[in-house]
């Protein structure tokens, strides 16, 4: 899905794009939205109190040829900006979430918003920032750290034996994590007057799927949502919301194994599988708690 912004767009634009969309107009709890916009595909139009109109499309041609009136803004660089697209030059919401292939510990969610003037702002800070599963446990800990109340963030841990239960009556990781994104956003949005662009998600399952999975659970589930692979390695936003989901896995991890003296190696290796073995042979009634049960512990 790609992006257009669109800049200091008049009155009589916007009355025309808000008359044909009438229909398609949801409510969203945003101080900075005007109107939001969600077309049957799911394509999205948000139009800010600045007059900034920022439409996120599959084809944003054919958008605007739905609309003749916004053929008069200079739409010949539509192809590129899709191609060259810079997460880190608007406002973002970003959203990562760690754990879900290790046997133990939680699923963490973290949402973490970020101005685009934070690369100015911390220009090194901004170099050190890559993807959590590239940096190791002392590196993640230095760096959430530094980052830590310089970012809004929220985290939501779903701990293992809401997991379970959760996915007892689910049967879809999926589910679980789509589920703990929007608990996630809904909080952190609901805490903060965020001046946000849109939202993007390191990408589990597409637009679709992502809100079927809702359907059920949340009747207003949080919108205007962005899903990109590999997000962490291109946006900022999603590269610290990854950091401090597994800063606060890892914190899980030693807080469990204090509690319960056990030892919650990561992963999902053999030895990791016979730890679980071992565990609900010699731990029955505490396994639930630091373990994801539905996992195939099978030994290859």
């Amino acid at each position: 899905m790609a992006s257009l912004s669109l800049k200091n767009v008049n009155e009589d634009i916007i009355d025309k794009l808000i008359k044909n969309y009438q229909n398609n107009i949801v409510k969203i709890k945003n101080p900075y939205v005007k109107v939001f916009i969600k077309t049957n595909n799911n394509e999205t139009i948000t139009i800010y109190k600045t007059n900034t109109v920022l439409i996120q499309a599959n084809s944003l041609k054919s958008i605007i040829n739905e609309n003749a009136f916004l053929k008069e803004f200079d739409t010949s660089s539509v192809k590129k900006h899709q191609d060259t697209k810079k997460f880190n030059n608007f406002n973002i919401i970003g959203c990562d979430e760690v754990g879900v292939g290790d046997f133990f510990g939680p699923l963490v969610v973290c949402s973490a918003y970020v101005s685009n003037n934070f690369k100015h702002d911390f220009k090194n800070l901004y170099q050190l920032i890559k993807d959590s599963k590239s940096l190791k446990s002392h590196q993640i800990i230095d760096i959430f750290k530094q980052i830590k109340d310089k970012i809004i963030y929220d985290v939501y841990i779903m701990n293992n034996d809401e997991y379970n239960n959760y996915y007892k009556n689910y049967k879809n990781t999926h589910i679980l994590k789509a589920l703990a994104h929007n608990k996630c956003l809904k909080s952190l949005i609901e805490k903060n007057n965020l001046n946000y662009d849109f939202i993007l998600m390191d990408q589990f399952v597409n637009k679709d799927l992502y809100y079927k999975y809702l359907k059920d659970i949340d009747k207003n589930p949080v919108v205007n949502i962005e899903f990109e692979t590999k997000a962490e390695n291109k946006s900022f936003a999603v590269a610290c919301a990854s950091i401090i989901a597994r800063y606060y896995f890892l914190k899980t991890i030693k807080d469990l194994e204090n509690y319960y003296q056990v030892s919650l190696p990561l992963g999902a290796s053999n030895s990791v599988k016979q730890k679980v073995i071992d565990y609900k042979k010699h731990k029955p009634e505490y396994v639930k708690y630091f373990t994801k049960l539905h996992f195939n512990e099978k030994i290859k």
